[in-house]
């Protein structure tokens, strides 16, 4: 979207000083003719942008320039109140200066914009923690997070999921993620990047040397490869037959027991699901339910686990009449 485009043109703008408009078509992966035309209308909206011929030219804002609260529009300043992000980062010790500035930020708010945000307090409420939510307890947490702000390089111990690879490793911490409510720690070790569950994580020290991360590092790209890798590399390949309508309900079903996003395709009034099944014994758990609704196409071990988990639920609740009511 263009709006979108415009924000982060301004973002480019804000945070390099001056930059051509070779690097902005670049970065915004657009045109030249396409970066001057969103100069320009960012110009007439009022935004204070101004070019500078020469060899060392280019487009920048007026220096001092920061954009008022007022700029804000009603889905933003609503989105900022309701991220639900008190619960997650109480577990950084942040849930008090979370709130510190929330409490400013209210207060500078223009009156419309504040009754908004109030209307949508009254209506909405997000709750990271979830419903029976007992988080581990996670002592190496605030560590690891000082640890990354400061670039420092660690020490820690780590137990994976195979214990036999128990051991300890100096990594170079580049940031702490945190995805289906459960913290990783993103680090370099020997060359490569790596990510650590930080509930597994036994032991730290804080090292006194300055970590190495890469200067143009992108966690959010760099753990969106990770996972992509990840699933395609583990879990069982699987392919299922579904009504179209049923699709939707199924995905979300099986979403604990996939390695990572699954592949659709209509076939007529049916829709071919494809994915990875963490575990065979655990995707067959919950297709069960759905009985003759959802048709299995592969994997054959998993056929075979359905007509087991058939097997075992006969012989449990199959009674002679009798017998059923002695």
């Amino acid at each position: 979207m263009r709006a979108d485009r415009l924000l982060l043109l301004m973002d480019l703008l804000r945070r390099h000083g001056r930059i051509t408009a070779a690097e902005l078509a670049r970065r915004l992966e657009v045109d030249r003719r396409t970066v001057l035309r969103d100069i320009e209308a960012l110009s007439t909206a009022g935004i204070p942008v101004y070019a500078e011929r020469g060899r060392n030219g280019g487009f920048a804002l007026v220096p001092g320039y920061r954009p008022h609260l007022e700029d804000l529009t009603a889905e933003e300043t609503r989105a900022l109140f309701l991220t639900g992000a008190q619960h997650t980062l109480g577990r950084l010790g942040l849930e008090g200066p979370l709130a510190s500035a929330l409490r400013k930020l209210s207060a500078a708010l223009p009156d419309d914009q504040h009754r908004q945000v109030s209307h949508a307090g009254e209506r909405i409420v997000v709750d990271a923690a979830g419903w029976t939510s007992d988080p581990a307890p996670l002592p190496f947490l605030e560590v690891v997070q000082r640890a990354v702000f400061d670039d420092r390089r660690l020490r820690i111990g780590y137990t994976p999921k195979d214990v036999s690879r128990a051991g300890v490793r100096t990594v170079d911490p580049y940031g702490l993620l945190l995805a289906a409510g459960t913290w990783y720690l993103v680090a370099g070790h020997r060359g490569s990047s790596r990510s650590y569950r930080v509930s597994r994580i036994t032991a730290v020290r804080v090292l006194d040397q300055a970590s190495s991360r890469p200067p143009d590092l992108d966690l959010r790209g760099l753990w969106r490869t990770m996972r992509t890798a990840y699933g395609n590399e583990t879990g069982t390949p699987t392919r299922l037959r579904v009504s179209t309508e049923l699709v939707e309900l199924v995905l979300n079903s099986l979403s604990s027991q996939l390695t990572g996003p699954a592949q659709t395709r209509a076939e007529g009034a049916t829709t071919v699901v494809e994915g990875r099944l963490r575990s065979v014994r655990g995707g067959a758990a919950v297709l069960a339910g759905f009985g003759r609704l959802v048709e299995v196409l592969e994997p054959a071990e998993l056929i075979e686990s359905l007509v087991t988990v058939a097997d075992e639920l006969m012989h449990q609740y199959r009674q002679e009449p009798e017998a059923a009511h002695t």
